[in-house]
């Protein structure tokens, strides 16, 4: 319930998402579309504390990134497209694991893709935890992934997460134009 408010409210507040996707954690059963938000404040250069090159969940529909990871997740779906039956999940199950990465032959740093996929992740916890995920899990995800009982929720987001592609026909005019 409260998610659902949470979510409206997102909406209603941040206007068009500059595109949408299909996610889901490897527990759910179907698809869910999630609206990627951009703002030129979370971009890789910006210079406001903790939001720049930030990608942020805020309920189970909800991401905001910058235009800059928005317009290069657009680019590696362009070149090799996601699809339901061909998702994008975190390689390894770790974003920031590079020896956990290069074992299993994926390369040590993780594509836009990927981190998309560990966002979707983040979609699933506030079906659970509801009105706790932004306090609890907001409280810990600076700590990133890692070996502590504080890492666990990035580190289930990271192992949980798979991004289904782009939705059609969703992406921005403004987006759009980024990209020509």
């Amino acid at each position: 319930m409260i998610d659902q408010l949470v979510s409206w409210w997102l909406r209603r507040l941040g206007g068009q998402a500059c595109f949408q996707i299909y996610g889901k954690s490897r527990r759910e059963a179907d698809w869910r579309i999630i609206y990627i938000y951009a703002n030129r404040r979370r971009n890789s250069e910006s210079r406001w504390p903790l939001w720049g090159g930030t990608c942020t969940t805020w309920a189970s529909d909800v991401v905001a990134v910058g235009w800059d990871f928005a317009e290069q997740v657009l680019r590696e779906q362009s070149a090799e497209p996601a699809s339901r039956e061909r998702p994008v999940e975190v390689a390894g199950g770790r974003l920031g694991d590079s020896a956990r990465r290069l074992e299993i032959g994926a390369p040590s740093f993780p594509t836009y893709s990927e981190i998309l996929a560990h966002e979707c992740g983040h979609t699933a916890q506030p079906l659970s935890l509801g009105g706790l995920y932004l306090p609890v899990v907001g409280a810990v995800t600076l700590f990133r992934e890692g070996p502590h009982w504080w890492n666990h929720f990035e580190n289930q987001a990271s192992a949980q997460g798979q991004f289904g592609g782009i939705v059609n026909g969703s992406v921005c005019a403004e987006l759009m134009q980024r990209l020509a």
